[in-house]
Protein backbone atom coordinates (compact mmCIF):
# COMPACT_ATOMS: atom_id res chain seq x y z
CA UNK A 1 0.00 0.00 0.00
CA UNK A 2 1.71 3.58 -1.02
CA UNK A 3 0.69 6.66 0.92
CA UNK A 4 2.00 10.23 -0.64
CA UNK A 5 3.80 12.32 1.49
CA UNK A 6 1.18 15.08 1.43
CA UNK A 7 -1.11 12.74 2.80
CA UNK A 8 1.05 11.25 5.40
CA UNK A 9 1.58 14.75 6.41
CA UNK A 10 -2.12 15.34 7.49
CA UNK A 11 -2.69 12.35 8.80
CA UNK A 12 0.13 13.38 11.39
CA UNK A 13 -2.16 16.48 11.93
CA UNK A 14 -5.84 13.96 12.58
CA UNK A 15 -7.57 13.37 15.83
CA UNK A 16 -9.51 9.80 16.09
CA UNK A 17 -13.09 10.92 16.82
CA UNK A 18 -15.86 8.60 17.53
CA UNK A 19 -19.93 9.02 17.33
CA UNK A 20 -21.69 9.31 20.58
CA UNK A 21 -25.31 10.73 19.56
CA UNK A 22 -27.45 12.30 17.04
CA UNK A 23 -29.92 15.09 18.66
CA UNK A 24 -31.95 16.64 18.58
CA UNK A 25 -34.88 13.75 17.08
CA UNK A 26 -37.77 14.33 14.36
CA UNK A 27 -37.35 18.45 15.08
CA UNK A 28 -38.43 21.16 12.58
CA UNK A 29 -34.69 22.25 12.87
CA UNK A 30 -31.25 20.17 12.18
CA UNK A 31 -30.13 16.85 13.96
CA UNK A 32 -27.05 17.35 15.85
CA UNK A 33 -24.24 14.41 14.61
CA UNK A 34 -21.97 14.36 17.54
CA UNK A 35 -18.73 13.91 17.38
CA UNK A 36 -15.77 12.99 20.85
CA UNK A 37 -12.16 12.85 20.97
CA UNK A 38 -11.78 8.87 21.51
CA UNK A 39 -8.04 9.20 23.49
CA UNK A 40 -8.09 12.52 25.59
CA UNK A 41 -8.49 12.85 29.48
CA UNK A 42 -11.30 15.69 28.73
CA UNK A 43 -12.49 14.65 25.36
CA UNK A 44 -13.72 17.48 22.94
CA UNK A 45 -16.75 16.93 21.29
CA UNK A 46 -17.77 18.77 17.87
CA UNK A 47 -21.49 19.16 16.59
CA UNK A 48 -22.37 18.97 13.01
CA UNK A 49 -25.62 19.81 11.53
CA UNK A 50 -26.58 17.10 9.41
CA UNK A 51 -30.31 16.20 7.09
CA UNK A 52 -32.53 13.70 8.79
CA UNK A 53 -32.33 10.75 6.53
CA UNK A 54 -28.18 10.57 7.29
CA UNK A 55 -29.09 10.87 10.95
CA UNK A 56 -31.53 8.24 11.09
CA UNK A 57 -28.98 6.19 9.30
CA UNK A 58 -26.48 6.99 11.56
CA UNK A 59 -28.75 6.54 15.10
CA UNK A 60 -29.47 3.12 13.27
CA UNK A 61 -25.99 2.29 13.49
CA UNK A 62 -25.55 3.59 17.06
CA UNK A 63 -28.28 2.08 18.38
CA UNK A 64 -27.84 -1.59 16.90
CA UNK A 65 -31.32 -1.15 14.96
CA UNK A 66 -31.20 -3.43 11.76
CA UNK A 67 -33.73 -2.71 8.52
CA UNK A 68 -35.49 -5.36 7.48
CA UNK A 69 -34.02 -4.57 3.79
CA UNK A 70 -30.31 -2.89 3.55
CA UNK A 71 -31.16 0.77 2.90
CA UNK A 72 -28.25 2.68 0.56
CA UNK A 73 -25.12 2.93 2.97
CA UNK A 74 -25.57 -0.47 3.47
CA UNK A 75 -25.93 -1.41 -0.25
CA UNK A 76 -23.16 1.01 -0.61
CA UNK A 77 -20.46 -0.72 2.12
CA UNK A 78 -21.63 -4.34 0.39
CA UNK A 79 -20.35 -3.14 -2.77
CA UNK A 80 -17.04 -1.97 -1.50
CA UNK A 81 -16.38 -5.03 0.22
CA UNK A 82 -17.75 -7.26 -2.93
CA UNK A 83 -14.83 -5.40 -5.21
CA UNK A 84 -12.34 -5.43 -2.12
CA UNK A 85 -12.22 -1.96 -1.86
CA UNK A 86 -11.68 -1.21 2.50
CA UNK A 87 -12.82 2.32 3.13
CA UNK A 88 -9.56 2.80 5.51
CA UNK A 89 -10.51 6.08 7.05
CA UNK A 90 -12.96 9.10 7.28
CA UNK A 91 -11.36 12.40 7.55
CA UNK A 92 -12.98 15.98 8.57
CA UNK A 93 -10.47 18.36 7.38
CA UNK A 94 -11.70 21.93 7.07
CA UNK A 95 -14.88 24.01 7.30
CA UNK A 96 -15.53 26.80 4.97
CA UNK A 97 -18.17 29.50 5.38
CA UNK A 98 -19.71 27.28 8.20
CA UNK A 99 -19.72 24.04 5.89
CA UNK A 100 -17.76 20.95 6.60
CA UNK A 101 -15.88 19.01 4.00
CA UNK A 102 -14.49 15.21 4.58
CA UNK A 103 -12.96 12.50 2.69
CA UNK A 104 -13.44 8.81 2.34
CA UNK A 105 -10.09 7.25 1.86
CA UNK A 106 -10.47 4.08 0.45
CA UNK A 107 -7.88 1.75 -0.72
CA UNK A 108 -7.73 -0.41 -3.82
CA UNK A 109 -5.24 -2.55 -5.22
CA UNK A 110 -2.74 -1.20 -2.71
CA UNK A 111 -3.03 2.43 -3.43
CA UNK A 112 -5.23 5.20 -0.85
CA UNK A 113 -7.72 7.02 -3.19
CA UNK A 114 -10.05 9.31 -1.30
CA UNK A 115 -13.48 10.16 -2.08
CA UNK A 116 -15.04 13.85 -0.94
CA UNK A 117 -18.56 13.72 0.94
CA UNK A 118 -20.29 15.13 3.06
CA UNK A 119 -18.79 14.51 6.98
CA UNK A 120 -22.66 12.59 7.49
CA UNK A 121 -22.30 10.56 4.75
CA UNK A 122 -18.47 9.51 5.33
CA UNK A 123 -19.60 8.87 9.19
CA UNK A 124 -22.64 6.60 8.22
CA UNK A 125 -20.21 4.85 5.89
CA UNK A 126 -17.09 4.32 8.33
CA UNK A 127 -19.60 3.08 11.05
CA UNK A 128 -20.83 0.56 8.53
CA UNK A 129 -17.48 -0.61 7.41
CA UNK A 130 -16.00 -0.46 11.09
CA UNK A 131 -13.29 2.88 9.25
CA UNK A 132 -12.02 4.47 11.76
CA UNK A 133 -13.24 7.99 11.94
CA UNK A 134 -10.51 11.27 11.80
CA UNK A 135 -10.57 15.58 12.39
CA UNK A 136 -7.74 17.73 11.56
CA UNK A 137 -6.36 18.87 14.46
CA UNK A 138 -6.69 22.23 13.37
CA UNK A 139 -10.20 22.22 12.64
CA UNK A 140 -11.15 20.55 16.51
CA UNK A 141 -8.71 23.21 18.11
CA UNK A 142 -11.23 25.52 16.46
CA UNK A 143 -14.41 24.85 16.67
CA UNK A 144 -14.28 21.83 19.80
CA UNK A 145 -16.40 22.20 22.71
CA UNK A 146 -14.56 21.37 25.63
CA UNK A 147 -16.24 18.68 28.10
CA UNK A 148 -17.84 20.19 31.70
CA UNK A 149 -14.29 20.13 33.99
CA UNK A 150 -16.54 18.44 36.98
CA UNK A 151 -17.54 15.86 35.10
CA UNK A 152 -16.88 12.77 32.61
CA UNK A 153 -20.57 13.10 31.62
CA UNK A 154 -20.46 13.60 28.34
CA UNK A 155 -24.59 14.04 28.62
CA UNK A 156 -24.18 16.83 30.60
CA UNK A 157 -21.87 18.58 28.26
CA UNK A 158 -24.24 18.53 25.28
CA UNK A 159 -27.16 19.46 27.47
CA UNK A 160 -24.90 22.68 28.83
CA UNK A 161 -24.30 23.22 24.97
CA UNK A 162 -27.79 23.65 24.13
CA UNK A 163 -28.34 25.74 27.49
CA UNK A 164 -25.41 28.21 26.19
CA UNK A 165 -26.26 27.71 22.74
CA UNK A 166 -27.33 31.25 22.10
CA UNK A 167 -24.71 32.66 23.28
CA UNK A 168 -21.94 30.45 21.83
CA UNK A 169 -23.29 31.03 18.30
CA UNK A 170 -25.21 34.49 18.40
CA UNK A 171 -28.86 34.71 18.67
CA UNK A 172 -29.61 36.13 15.12
CA UNK A 173 -33.19 35.30 13.66
CA UNK A 174 -32.53 36.46 9.92
CA UNK A 175 -28.97 34.53 9.94
CA UNK A 176 -30.03 31.62 10.89
CA UNK A 177 -33.23 31.68 8.42
CA UNK A 178 -31.12 32.42 5.99
CA UNK A 179 -28.48 29.37 6.32
CA UNK A 180 -31.57 26.60 6.57
CA UNK A 181 -32.55 28.28 3.44
CA UNK A 182 -28.90 26.89 2.73
CA UNK A 183 -28.54 23.55 4.07
CA UNK A 184 -30.18 21.00 1.85
CA UNK A 185 -26.89 19.92 -0.11
CA UNK A 186 -24.28 21.57 2.90
CA UNK A 187 -23.70 19.88 6.31
CA UNK A 188 -22.66 23.25 9.10
CA UNK A 189 -22.08 24.21 12.71
CA UNK A 190 -24.95 23.84 14.22
CA UNK A 191 -27.69 26.95 14.43
CA UNK A 192 -29.48 27.36 17.88
CA UNK A 193 -31.67 24.44 18.84
CA UNK A 194 -33.25 24.45 22.27
CA UNK A 195 -33.55 21.15 23.46
CA UNK A 196 -36.74 19.31 24.86
CA UNK A 197 -37.30 15.84 26.36
CA UNK A 198 -37.82 12.85 24.77
CA UNK A 199 -41.73 11.47 25.73
CA UNK A 200 -43.59 8.50 24.70
CA UNK A 201 -45.12 10.52 21.20
CA UNK A 202 -41.46 11.46 20.69
CA UNK A 203 -40.49 8.26 20.61
CA UNK A 204 -43.34 6.84 18.41
CA UNK A 205 -42.45 9.68 15.83
CA UNK A 206 -38.86 8.52 15.82
CA UNK A 207 -39.74 5.03 15.16
CA UNK A 208 -41.70 6.00 12.33
CA UNK A 209 -39.72 7.73 10.60
CA UNK A 210 -36.70 5.44 10.78
CA UNK A 211 -39.64 2.43 9.49
CA UNK A 212 -40.53 4.80 6.53
CA UNK A 213 -36.75 5.16 5.39
CA UNK A 214 -35.97 1.37 6.03
CA UNK A 215 -39.37 1.05 4.08
CA UNK A 216 -41.11 -1.36 6.41
CA UNK A 217 -44.72 0.01 5.62
CA UNK A 218 -46.49 -2.35 7.73
CA UNK A 219 -44.79 -1.42 10.66
CA UNK A 220 -45.37 2.24 9.53
CA UNK A 221 -48.83 1.81 9.52
CA UNK A 222 -48.93 0.65 12.88
CA UNK A 223 -46.73 3.16 14.38
CA UNK A 224 -48.76 5.86 12.57
CA UNK A 225 -52.30 4.09 13.95
CA UNK A 226 -50.25 4.45 17.84
CA UNK A 227 -48.74 7.57 17.29
CA UNK A 228 -52.91 8.97 16.97
CA UNK A 229 -54.26 7.01 19.88
CA UNK A 230 -51.39 8.38 22.17
CA UNK A 231 -52.70 12.49 20.51
CA UNK A 232 -56.34 11.58 21.14
CA UNK A 233 -55.30 10.56 24.88
CA UNK A 234 -53.70 13.49 25.14
CA UNK A 235 -56.47 15.78 23.94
Amino acid sequence: MTENRSTARKRRALVEMTVVKVSPYLRAEKPLMWLCEKEAEEPRLLPIAVGEFEAAAIQMKLSGERPLRPISYDLFASFLEELSMPVRRVVIHSVEGQVFHAVAVVEREGRLREIDCRPSDGVALGLRTDAPIFISRELLDMAGISTAPDSADLDRTICRFYELEPQILGDNAADDAARADAFDANEELPAPVVAEPRDELTDLRHRLEQAVICEEYEEAALLRDEIERVKSAQA
